[in-house]
């Protein structure tokens, strides 16, 4: 299975609202500078992201992005789920069944695989399930308190170098 890119993306969106200070809105057009990508295949990811609840759109002057559920309540799934949807990753066309189309063998072997395939998916996406954004925050900054970054001003450089600091990122190997 290859995942989208735009998992990436909107685990990137979230990562950024999830750090913004004092729960202000971030502008679009700040996060499609700050992650380098096309403004226009961005809107797209966080139209899905809006839709699946999991961030909130801000008209206005101080309008902007921000989430819609704490950290702890958005897992990997609901990130995958957004972007990829939630439909079966294996589909089957009937080959299977051709191969032995005289007997009943192909249509066991058929249900066979798409069984080992949905277990699978099943296993995964169960494990993805466990995983919250929170708990991947806590374990790369090192903090709980991750809400440091006015990604408003400046992109957040001064903020990201204080964040830097406090987690002491350059002494963990």
């Amino acid at each position: 299975m290859k995942i989208k890119s735009g998992v990436e993306q909107a685990v990137s969106i979230l990562v950024m609202l999830a750090t913004q200070n004092e729960e202000q809105p971030v502008k679009s057009d700040i996060i499609s500078s700050r992650l380098n990508v096309s403004p226009s295949y961005l809107k797209k990811v966080m139209r899905k992201l809006v839709v699946n609840r999991l961030i909130t759109s801000v008209s206005g002057n101080q309008g902007g992005f921000s989430l819609a559920r704490p950290v702890e309540e958005i897992t990997m799934l609901d990130i995958l789920d957004a972007i990829e949807g939630t439909d079966p990753y294996l589909q089957v066309d009937g080959l299977i069944q051709s191969v032995f189309p005289e007997t009943k063998l192909a249509v066991k072997g058929e249900e066979l695989f798409i069984d080992i395939f949905l277990e699978a998916q099943m296993s995964y996406r169960d494990k993805l399930g466990t995983v919250s954004l929170k708990a991947v925050l806590e374990q790369t900054i090192g903090t709980s308190d991750f809400r440091l970054v006015d990604w408003n001003k400046e992109m957040g450089k001064q903020d990201i170098f204080k964040l830097q600091q406090s987690a002491n990122w350059g002494n963990k190997e």
